[in-house]
């Protein structure tokens, strides 16, 4: 018997923390209403909500550098599949 070795059981801890990355990019998001609401100087709160604003795609490109090209796409491609299967219910 032979094992298919395909490019999913492949991908290993790289793929899991890049995934997390990017899941852990776009969470950072629901932060920016509790920076504006801290009594921080004016010029730290805006400096703190733009880098919460930028986080998504510098996780991203952390993920991409982290996973490689290949494991990106294979996630990118999952997503859109199933993005297509719920919408098309």
């Amino acid at each position: 018997m032979v094992a298919q070795d395909s490019s999913s059981t492949r991908l290993g801890w790289r793929f899991a923390v890049g995934v997390a990355l990017i899941g852990g990019g776009y969470a950072a998001w629901s932060l920016i209403p509790v920076a504006i609401a801290t009594e921080l100087h004016p010029v730290a709160k805006s400096a703190l909500t733009a880098l919460l604003g930028a986080t998504p795609f510098l996780t991203k490109v952390a993920a991409v550098a982290l996973m490689g090209r290949p494991a990106y796409d294979l996630f990118k491609r999952s997503v859109l599949k199933s993005l297509r299967i719920r919408a098309g219910s």
